[in-house]
């Protein structure tokens, strides 16, 4: 999978002013699946919703889109041990955290509240931009998990 020219611009553009804050930085510090960081594992969903945004020319919101992917799993504490309910708590406290520090508008909210779908089955993506990152995130975490690699970035771009 290889993002165009136009789709890295978009893509860094977009997500610049995320990156430069401390607070998304922080999910540096967090496991997400195998060896990587909940941060590398948001900005893989990232591109992969991007990707798959192109290839089957659904035309959603990249704003939205990109944003929702990033902060997606913007919980900030390690979820390890913590049982089953963190599948169903966590969208909740991201959404709560991209509302306390980006003011994130209904649509973004709607991405992250509904990105464990069908785990999450009360909250149902309706949106394009909720679709593509709940698959995008599957497929981040299914090969996280298979191959624990440390740097999935770099398979991503």
């Amino acid at each position: 999978m290889r993002l165009t020219e136009e789709d890295q611009r978009i893509y860094q553009t977009t997500l610049a002013p995320y990156l430069a804050s401390p607070v998304v930085r922080q999910m540096a510090s967090y496991t997400q699946h195998g060896a990587v960081s909940t941060l590398g594992h948001c900005l893989a969903v990232a591109k992969i919703s991007l990707w798959l945004n192109r290839v089957l020319r659904l035309r959603a919101n990249t704003d939205t889109l990109l944003a929702g992917a990033l902060l997606h799993d913007f919980y900030l504490y390690d979820w390890h041990g913590s049982g089953w309910r963190h599948s169903y708590r966590h969208p909740e406290v991201a959404r709560r955290n991209a509302v306390r520090y980006f003011h994130a508008d209904d649509e973004v909210q709607h991405v992250i509240r509904c990105h464990m779908w069908p785990l999450g089955i009360t909250h149902t993506p309706h949106t394009r931009e909720a679709i593509l990152v709940s698959v995008a995130d599957k497929c981040a975490s299914l090969y996280e998990t298979l191959f624990r690699r440390k740097d999935v970035r770099r398979s991503c771009g």
